[in-house]
């Protein structure tokens, strides 16, 4: 069962006069926990973050930040990874790979797509 936070936007009167909503999130409560350590590491906080990405969407017209998914390798499977290439480096008939290659090699090993 996942565990969500809650964080709330206030609704105010802002400068100018113009109109404040409200926003309601759901997270869970370790990204919600990292992410404001990250913040106040930065001297913000999750409104100020928050708001800040929503002007840069409107602004910008699109994300304001790359999304990235699979093809990105976790810790976990770099780890194994390298203990594969540890046992392959012994074997003298092993056949040394680009950077590229290496990395094209576990995508497809795990099944991420580029």
């Amino acid at each position: 069962m996942q565990t969500y936070a809650v964080c709330s936007i206030k609704v105010y009167e802002g400068v100018d006069n113009m109109a404040i909503k409200a926003i309601t999130i759901r997270v869970d409560d370790a990204v919600k926990e990292q992410a404001e350590l990250m913040l106040d590491d930065m001297g913000l906080n999750m409104t100020s973050y928050i708001v800040s990405s929503l002007k840069a969407l409107v602004r910008e017209k699109r994300i304001p930040f790359d999304m990235v998914t699979s093809h990105y390798v976790n810790d976990q499977i770099i780890l194994k990874e390298l203990s594969v290439a540890e046992t392959e480096a012994m074997n003298p008939d092993t056949k040394w790979l680009s950077h590229d290659e290496v990395f094209e090699k576990i995508r497809k090993r795990h099944n991420y797509e580029v």
